[in-house]
């Protein structure tokens, strides 16, 4: 009964804290943005977006405890994800290279991909626009890049050929915070995009205004959904990394083995015990 109510519990508890960490909240990153601190309603939306952390802290904390997958060890000591980790960290790695860096790249070489061929275009693709290429097409893959760290082995422990760190423990909240932080910012901002453009801009998504720039342009319009898949899987892809890290505390059945960690300030290494704890 157990193994059949823990997934619906689950799937409630993620879409939950998602819709109240993404959709609930509405404008909250562009009333940030733009510096709209004197709306009654931003206490409410901060609000909401709390809660939806602690939904989802709580969630992933029943997620690890009643979880009976064993830990996995490579030979270099780290963890290996398991499959649904790796798929959700692959895509939150894509979506923004394909997804943004590759529209982006077209219209800084003067390819108008899905958009009329505007002055910005024009302009972008005279390679003046530094912030342009360096923002808007490497940012993007290189932050994909880093994202591979949350199921490679460099994401638990510092490669050797780093000096003065090589082979030490990366710290836990390292590869937790900048994701997680990143994703709530990016994905609320899609959601709400996106919604805008389902049912309408209002002054509301759009405060400054600049929507007419979206008028004929679906590539324009399409980067706001991309926004919101890129925030949704780099969440779950940090949801994945501490499901891999923590997969240690979660109970295990009779005489199976666990992975015990020890000092790693040597370099990586993790020693396999007994039940009763011998090695």
């Amino acid at each position: 009964m157990e193994s059949r109510v823990r997934p619906v519990l689950l799937a409630a508890g993620w879409a939950g804290a998602a819709a109240l960490i993404l959709v609930a909240p509405g404008n909250l990153v562009m009333r940030l943005v733009f510096g709209k601190f004197d709306d009654p309603s931003l206490v409410r939306q901060v609000l909401l977006a709390a809660l939806g952390l602690m939904v989802a802290l709580a969630t992933g904390y029943y997620g690890l405890r009643t979880s009976n997958r064993p830990p996995d060890a490579r030979p270099d000591g780290t963890l290996r994800p398991a499959p649904w980790v790796k798929a959700v960290t692959w895509a939150a790695a894509a979506v923004p290279l394909l997804g943004f860096s590759v529209p982006h790249m077209l219209w800084g070489l003067g390819v108008p991909f899905g958009v009329a061929e505007t002055e910005a275009i024009k302009d972008a693709s005279s390679g003046a626009s530094v912030a342009f290429w360096g923002l808007l097409v490497a940012g993007p893959a290189a932050g994909g890049l880093l994202t591979l760290g949350l199921i490679w082995p460099w994401g638990q422990i510092v490669p050797s050929w780093i000096p003065f760190a090589g082979g030490r423990r990366v710290p836990r909240l390292l590869p937790v915070v900048p994701p997680a932080v990143v994703g709530i910012l990016v994905g609320q901002y899609g959601a709400m995009m996106s919604g805008c453009l389902a049912f309408g801009f209002t002054r509301t998504c759009a405060p400054d205004g600049g929507t007419q720039a979206l008028e004929g342009n679906w590539a324009f319009s399409g980067t706001y959904p991309v926004f919101l898949l890129w925030g949704g899987f780099l969440l779950a892809a940090t949801a994945g990394y501490v499901h891999t890290t923590r997969a240690s505390i979660s109970p295990r059945r009779p005489n199976e083995p666990h992975v015990r960690p020890v000092d790693v300030s040597s370099g990586p290494s993790w020693r396999f015990s007994s039940p009763s704890g011998r090695a």
